[in-house]
């Protein structure tokens, strides 16, 4: 099974589980990382943002409480849709969504004012083309993504903990390797100034950056043309 077709029906499975999962992987503070980046992401503030990966909607939802204009969240797992649009109808704030590809985004260039996307970039099957085309349609690029301590022992301990909580997960989700492949990709992914490399690849901004988070178990980049 490619990459693509294995990560749309992995996440479709644990679309109910995905917040849980997020828990766990940053030690219950990916809801502080996430104000951080949000804050991050409007600091020009924009009037028109595009969430990407936007699973349950939460990063788009932040992002509407202060753009005034469009707001759209894209997933190109239907059972994340699903549930977003779930969240969506309980919601005062009209937030779009809808099932698309980053790699091949439905809108046209420079769209918005700025493209999000958290913690979703490592599963795109093509970086470069999810890169070239979060860039091509915004003037203002955002990531918040798991990379890997700087530190060696606290990089050793902090993944030898993620796999020790494997098992449960496979005894609660019934997807043992959703697991094993989210805690395996966040350990290799490129992270910290390796990745703002590639971003730099792959997009046409004056302005490249990363802060990172938690110790670097994850990192928030910024690419766009009035600096952090």
């Amino acid at each position: 099974m490619a990459k693509a077709d294995f990560v749309r029906v992995m996440f479709n499975d644990i679309s109910h589980k995905y917040d849980l999962l997020n828990d766990v992987l940053s030690l219950g503070t990916h809801r502080l990382w996430k104000r951080k980046f949000v804050r991050i992401a409007l600091k020009n503030k924009p009037k028109t943002a595009l969430d990407c990966a936007t699973g349950t909607g939460d990063i788009a939802f932040k992002l509407k409480e202060s753009c005034p204009g469009q707001v759209v969240g894209i997933d190109f797992s239907s059972g994340m849709i699903e549930f977003a649009l779930e969240r969506a109808k309980a919601s005062p704030l009209p937030v779009e969504f809808k099932v698309a590809d980053i790699q091949n985004l439905p809108f046209g260039d420079k769209t918005f004012d700025v493209t999000t996307i958290s913690f979703g970039i490592r599963n795109v099957e093509s970086l470069d083309l999810g890169l070239k085309e979060l860039g091509r349609v915004s003037n203002g690029v955002y990531i918040l993504e798991f990379g890997q301590p700087k530190n060696a022992l606290y990089k050793k301990l902090y993944f030898t903990m993620l796999r020790m909580y494997v098992p449960l997960f496979g005894l609660i989700s019934k997807r043992k390797d959703a697991y094993e492949y989210l805690i395996a990709s966040s350990e290799t992914f490129p992270s910290g100034q390796t990745f703002v490399d590639i971003m730099k690849k792959n997009m046409t901004f004056k302005n490249y950056g990363f802060i990172p988070v938690f110790g670097g178990i994850a990192y928030i980049y910024y690419a766009n043309n009035e600096g952090k």
